[in-house]
């Protein structure tokens, strides 16, 4: 009797030494960096940065390319709009592919990048779910993300506007 009482006191131990980490851990924000960031993690990568691509190459757009980019607002024809649904509508740039998803479906197209802040999204395709009520907001992301014309980034916001409006996503949201 005794040897099961250390046995399960011992395993409580364990068991609550490894909850108190996690729980640690859950609490803190999360590291938003841009490659420029001198703060380096394991393998000489910035806290929150995506490693670099298998290839060995170096992203041309650290500041925006390997991160998850998580809508946060937009404005469609100058009607400002928070996004709606229970996932997370995405994106995330490697190189010049674009991936993602619409509040409902998978998004993959490209996305070229261009010092001084132009931007040219296009050939954005899509999954065939149905979602009701999101496939209109779905759509018109979409349109945003093809008319973009320019964008701005720091270490947390990346903004992509155009003539048909704005998106503003961040990378500290998941």
């Amino acid at each position: 009797m005794r040897y099961i009482t250390v046995l399960l006191a011992i395993s409580l131990f364990a068991a609550a030494a490894c909850g108190n980490k996690a729980e640690g851990d859950k609490g803190e924000p999360p590291q938003a960096t841009t490659g420029t960031d001198n703060a380096a993690g394991p393998q000489g990568q910035s806290a929150g940065e995506t490693p670099p691509p298998s290839d060995g190459q170096q992203y041309a757009f650290a500041g925006i390319e390997g991160k998850q980019w998580v809508l946060s607002k937009y404005t469609y024809e100058g009607n400002p709009e928070r996004p709606v649904g229970e996932d997370p509508i995405y994106i995330v740039i490697e190189g010049e592919n674009l991936t993602g998803n619409g509040g409902c479906n998978n998004l993959t197209g490209q996305a070229g990048f261009k010092e001084g802040g132009a931007v040219d999204i296009s050939g954005i395709a899509k999954t065939k779910k149905l979602c009701g009520g999101l496939m209109i907001q779905e759509t018109r992301i979409i349109q945003l993300l093809e008319s973009a014309e320019t964008y701005k980034v720091n270490l947390v916001f990346l903004e992509l506007s155009g003539p048909e409006g704005r998106l503003t996503f961040r990378n500290d949201l998941k």
